[in-house]
């Protein structure tokens, strides 16, 4: 492995150039605060009357509360089910989410990310906003070594830069913007119960908007905050609506939004307790901008492919580089993000447990442990939440759920509830922190969440005889036996991800010292192996056929899972060799291919993780910001960018005392620097 890569020729080489034409929306940010911009580099084209839902301006702390009440407390919903502990409580929708009723739809909905505002150019002497046709000769680009958008266009003929930039610590915007002829405005809306849909423009009277010096004073029934504004005068206008004037004296404007929590019933902890900029003007903010991402670049992982004469390692590296800049700004703070990160609403930006792994265990191994660490004290938040749930499902420890928000109540479902894949995430995430920085083995929050993760694991457990089995009821990861969840048992990647997990928690109860270390190893050598009686690794031990459609969830078993012994590469690589020649592919999103590179890379064939990573699929094209659209609703997938970043890990750095690049062909001359192995059982 070289040490003499040059990061900045490596970064820069896939800062993404677009012109006019690209239906492409670039985004700024800092990893919870984050806004994407159309192609004037402002939010010209988004608003009333749009159907843009890519460009928002969003903050993990921006959650907002319908003011009409469920028709029933949240405690009303759970329903029971019989479990091999007896009588438990899931919160369970029997009709599916098609038909949820008015008190499950409420907590469905409530609380949802809400669009902060809207920064658009607008014509005074129109009275309007440019329309769409009379952008001429646009070009635009990031310019992902100082974390800037500069975009160039012609207005009715005249030319006009803008430059935006989002500090890196703090909730705020920078705008530099020469447009002749051209001001810039502020709208805010209301917020919305769409399922995909951060604003709602339709409400003006529903809240409030009003003006104190250059403060922007913000009320939104239960969700409170301010606007500062640096280096122009906000003046109200009609509605919702606020000019901002340039400061005497000035040329091009330059202004700096700078957001700040009042109030929130929604808000994370530290939200109201953000700081204030030290010194916000907008020279300032794009200084600490670039200095920050120059930083982060030198620092962290790199993965070098410049040398190989194949297209498809330039495009490896450009997905790779692009992946790294969108989860450092949308799935970077205090909370799990939502599957589109900041950049847009999905299910109401509620977060997905299950998929905080794909979100966030990139950064341990890629030299950012400090923001997987950051997310990390929301389970310490929720742990008492947790407790509760696992009590209510006869266990001990903690049940972590699969969707939530930061009021910590589980959303009604007939399919999340009942999955499993997400408890041991917890254990294997403060792991991979535990490694990247050994001090944090020492943390009692981490130690006592990989403990109550553990506890509750354990007694998820069903006596099979000798054995020990799973479920029901539950649901796997597959997600395509729903109507089964009552009767479900034993599918294969749980039960060998719930016996790594519990191996390696046995392994903190040694470090500290705890006078039961070695029990819980002892029970995860008594769990089923996840093959069949034929040796086959399916997605079941037993029980349904193989539906080979959605997730092949099987082959985590031996690729995002350590080998624990239980699966011969021989049965892992016919699992893989099966599911390539018969699966629905189009059917399948965009984390799975990842998944595919990664048990191909831990059976040493190259090729076959290269072509899995780059699967010509519907879900797993990388747009030219590089993103993974998945379907209308859906632009965004960022656990498609964090898996792809685990895989690469994997296919580079291999595992502990293993091959140095398993996963990459020799022939590319692959360099890396900083991006750790991941662990070899």
């Amino acid at each position: 492995m070289s040490t003499s890569i040059d990061v900045r020729t490596v970064v820069s080489r896939h800062s993404p150039r677009l012109s006019g034409d690209d239906d492409v929306i670039l985004s700024v940010g800092n990893g919870g605060f984050a806004a994407g911009v159309d192609r004037t580099g402002t939010q010209t084209f988004c608003g009333p009357g749009s159907s843009e839902t890519r460009v928002n301006t969003l903050a993990e702390w921006g959650w907002h509360t319908m003011p009409d009440p469920p028709a029933a407390p949240w405690e009303s919903l759970p329903r029971p089910y019989d479990s091999p502990r007896g009588r438990a409580l899931h919160m369970d929708l029997e009709e599916g989410t098609e038909n949820p009723g008015p008190t499950a739809a409420w907590f469905r909905e409530n609380p949802h990310k809400l669009s902060l505002l809207r920064f658009a150019l607008s014509d005074p002497a129109r009275g309007a906003s440019p329309r769409p046709e009379e952008i001429t000769d646009a070009d635009q680009q990031l310019d992902l070594w100082t974390g800037t958008v500069r975009s160039t266009f012609r207005y009715r003929g005249t030319r006009c830069t803008v430059s935006t930039t989002s500090d890196p610590t703090l909730d705020a915007l920078a705008l530099r913007i020469d447009a002749p002829g051209l001001e810039l405005v502020l709208d805010f809306p209301y917020g919305s119960r769409g399922w995909d849909l951060a604003a709602d423009w339709t409400r003006p009277s529903d809240h409030s908007t009003s003006t104190q010096g250059n403060r922007i004073r913000r009320q939104v029934d239960d969700l409170e905050y301010d606007v500062l504004v640096h280096g122009a005068r906000p003046m109200p206008a009609d509605g919702q609506t606020v000019r901002l004037e340039p400061d005497p004296g000035r040329g091009a404007l330059d202004v700096v939004l700078e957001l700040l929590p009042r109030a929130s019933r929604a808000a994370p902890p530290a939200a109201t307790a953000r700081g204030r900029l030290p010194e916000p003007t907008g020279p300032a903010v794009r200084e600490r901008a670039a200095r920050f991402w120059a930083e982060h670049w030198e620092t962290t992982g790199v993965l070098d492919l410049g040398a190989a004469d194949d297209p498809r390692a330039e495009e490896i590296e450009r997905r790779a580089v692009l992946s790294r800049y969108l989860q450092r700004v949308h799935a970077a703070g205090e909370l799990p993000p939502a599957e589109t990160g900041l950049l847009a609403n999905s299910w109401h930006g509620k977060f997905h447990l299950e998929m905080h792994w794909w979100h966030a265990a990139h950064f341990a191994l890629w030299g950012d442990a400090p923001s997987l660490r950051r997310s990390l004290s929301f389970y310490a938040t929720a742990l008492p939440v947790a407790q509760e749930t696992a009590r209510r499902q006869g266990c001990r420890g903690a049940r972590w759920p699969k969707q939530i928000g930061p009021d910590l109540r589980e959303s009604p479902s007939d399919i999340g509830p009942f999955l499993l894949w997400q408890q041991p995430h917890p254990i294997h995430l403060a792991e991979l922190v535990r490694r990247a920085d050994p001090a944090s083995g020492a943390d009692p929050m981490l130690q006592e969440l990989v403990e109550q993760t553990a506890l509750c694991l354990q007694d998820l457990l069903r006596p099979d005889g000798k054995r020990l089995g799973l479920g029901p009821p539950l649901i796997g990861a597959q997600e395509r036996h729903v109507p089964e969840r009552r009767h479900l048992r034993d599918p294969a990647f749980e039960l060998a991800y719930t016996a790594w997990a519990l191996r390696v928690a046995d392994g903190w109860r040694h470090r500290r010292g705890a006078r039961d270390a070695g029990e819980l190893t002892a029970i995860a050598e008594r769990i089923h192996s996840p093959l069949g009686a034929d040796g086959r690794l399916t997605t079941f031990r037993a029980g349904p056929a193989m539906n080979r459609s959605d997730h092949p969830s099987h082959l985590l078993a031996h690729g995002m899972v350590p080998p624990t012994g239980t699966i011969p590469d021989e049965a892992a690589g016919a699992a893989l060799e099966d599911a390539l020649a018969d699966w629905d592919w189009d059917s399948t999103w965009g984390w799975d291919c990842p998944a595919l590179a990664m048990t191909a890379a831990r059976l040493r064939r190259p090729q076959d993780a290269v072509d899995a990573l780059l699967l010509p699929t519907v879900k797993n094209r990388c747009d030219r910001a590089g993103h993974f659209p998945q379907r209308p609703g859906l632009p965004a997938y960022l656990p498609a960018n964090g898996g792809t970043l685990v895989a690469l890990a994997l296919m580079a750095a291999g595992w502990d005392d293993g091959p140095d690049s398993p996963g990459l062909p020799a022939r590319w001359g692959a360099r890396h620097e900083r991006i750790l192995p991941l662990p070899a059982r």
